[in-house]
């Protein structure tokens, strides 16, 4: 198994294609050179999800797992600056009423079927028509227009400024066209056991314990993702859950998991760390009357293995 420093794996974990958004982050990590293959990163997602592709939901859970395995047309930096992702490159209209994506090539879904802009097209109409905040950032959408393979246009009936930042992952994930057309989205067998174009395949879900990913083989990106697998567990407890990161056992826990009365116990351990960074975006803002600072989450320094991508 290899070993990140503290500083890699905090910069995996940020920059990892669709990642755990949501809270501030708790991981582990030992000395290794960056770049190095393998490892299994051991995380904690509480609660459960209902499903595991956010097509047709928005429970922060399945956030945190949808954007493993399936992508967005864009993602963005921790300067909020769209980066390609299915898309390589795009332009808006001078009237913004529309957009022209170019679409990456030779993108494979993991069923080995090709990525094409018919799956753009016939994503954002589902997403259009079922996701809970799609109905209304897509609302303006007029049409998908698939001039070739690998160029979507989306066309709008009146500008929609915010439109870009919706198309990430997490929120607007490009699903198998093939898989859903002629189906329920609500019900298609897809929701949990899905297939995407990520950088790591789904292999298990055994329901109140864990959900296991798999390395892509066959990602679009050369040599990523840097990990293995990841093992995505679900700890009812909370106090079990400060446990399992003071003794290695869970390496990664977004949206601080733990008793908020252990936080400063957590914070004096030397083998933890507080990451808050990489949660700046958000599909929706949660209000507070507290006066107090939100405490934010730790992270363990002793074993994350490997870069996640």
């Amino acid at each position: 198994m290899n070993w990140l420093t503290r500083r890699q794996i905090t910069k995996a974990l940020l920059l990892t294609s669709g990642a755990f958004v949501g809270g501030p982050m708790v991981t582990s990590a030992r000395a290794a050179d960056e770049g190095q293959h393998g490892g299994t990163l051991n995380v904690v997602i509480q609660p459960e999800p209902p499903i595991l592709v956010s097509l047709t939901h928005t429970a922060g859970p399945t956030t945190r797992v949808s954007g493993k395995v399936t992508e967005g047309l864009v993602a963005f930096d921790l300067d909020f600056n769209p980066r390609p992702q299915l898309a390589t490159s795009w332009q808006k209209s001078e009237d913004g009423l529309s957009y022209r994506f170019e679409l990456r090539r030779g993108v494979k879904w993991h069923d080995g079927r090709d990525f094409t802009s018919a799956d753009v097209a016939h994503s954002i109409e589902l997403l259009k028509q079922h996701h809970p905040r799609g109905r209304g950032t897509l609302a303006s959408v007029r049409e998908v227009r698939t001039p070739d393979p690998h160029v979507a246009e989306i066309v709008l009936d009146k500008p929609a400024p915010y439109l870009l930042a919706a198309l990430t992952a997490s929120e607007s994930p490009i699903v198998p066209r093939h898989i859903y057309e002629g189906t329920d989205p609500l019900a298609n067998p897809n929701g949990r056991a899905p297939i995407g174009t990520g950088p790591f395949v789904f292999r298990e879900w055994k329901q109140g314990s864990h959900i296991v990913l798999e390395r892509n083989p066959n990602y679009w990106d050369p040599g990523k993702p840097y990990l293995d697998r990841i093992v995505i567990r679900f700890i009812a407890d909370a106090n079990a859950r400060a446990v399992a990161l003071e003794t290695g056992e869970i390496h990664y826990a977004p949206d601080t998991p733990v008793p908020l009365g252990q936080i400063e116990t957590l914070k004096a351990d030397p083998n933890l760390l507080i990451e808050t960074r990489g949660y700046d975006y958000q599909p929706s803002c949660t209000g507070s009357s507290s006066t107090s600072p939100i405490p934010t989450l730790p992270s363990r320094r002793s074993g994350v293995p490997s870069r996640m991508q």
